[in-house]
């Protein structure tokens, strides 16, 4: 069943959110002195990688 406009477009926001936020906690690991909170932030990068990907194919 294919999705509706509005379905594709509230993906679209989310995929643009996920990709903000992998690319702020990368940056954030990439600032880090303390490799426990550089840790954490891959971490969270990972996490938010694995939504946006989870979130892109929904649209293949």
């Amino acid at each position: 069943m294919p999705l509706t406009e509005k379905e594709l477009s509230a993906i679209e926001d989310q995929l643009s959110g996920e990709k903000l936020l992998i690319t702020k906690f990368k940056a954030y690991s990439q600032m880090c002195s303390d490799s426990e909170i550089k840790q954490k932030c891959d971490t969270i990068a990972s996490q938010h990688q694995a939504h946006y990907d989870k979130l892109l194919s929904f649209l293949n």
